[in-house]
């Protein structure tokens, strides 16, 4: 009966066609990135710096500007430890302005960080005598932290 059993499983497995191999989808393109020319006089500088205490942790991440709900700017698309920045040209006076980051995952798309880990959207005075420049941080807990400082420039 065992014999039979077996020949019966063998029969089934030689005669069946083979299976094809299945691979997984390949990961979606980066953002595209575009080539931005040199700002001219520049009043706003964002620098993001996160910090990756895991090597494990690393992966790539941007950051997108967006100033009264439109998309201005955007940093360029790097390893996580590695400090962004992008220098924009806005209107003078008193700019709403929110910053979007986002991440790349081990498996999957680009995904937005969840609103609990986004930095809050901050009026920033712009003016010509000036550039504004907010520093985003990252902290090992994921925290966001913002600080504005100004440098003064001679135009």
């Amino acid at each position: 009966m065992r014999g039979a059993l077996g020949l019966l499983l063998l029969l089934a497995a030689c005669g069946s066609p083979p299976k094809q191999a299945e691979f997984p989808q390949p990961l979606p393109p980066p953002p595209p990135v575009a080539v931005v020319a040199e700002v001219v006089d520049p009043n706003f500088e964002l620098v993001v710096v996160e910090s990756v205490p895991n090597a494990d942790d690393e992966g790539v991440s941007f950051t997108k500007v967006l100033v009264d709900g439109k998309e201005l700017g955007k940093t360029a698309v790097g390893p996580r430890s590695q400090e962004k920045r992008v220098r924009l040209k806005l209107e003078a006076g008193n700019q709403p302005v929110k910053l979007e980051h986002w991440f790349l995952p081990p498996v999957g798309e680009w995904t937005r960080l969840p609103d609990a880990l986004q930095p809050r959207e901050r009026f920033v005075r712009v003016d010509a005598a000036s550039i504004a420049r907010l520093t985003l941080r990252y902290g090992p807990n994921g925290a966001p932290a913002l600080t504005l400082t100004r440098e003064a420039v001679s135009r």
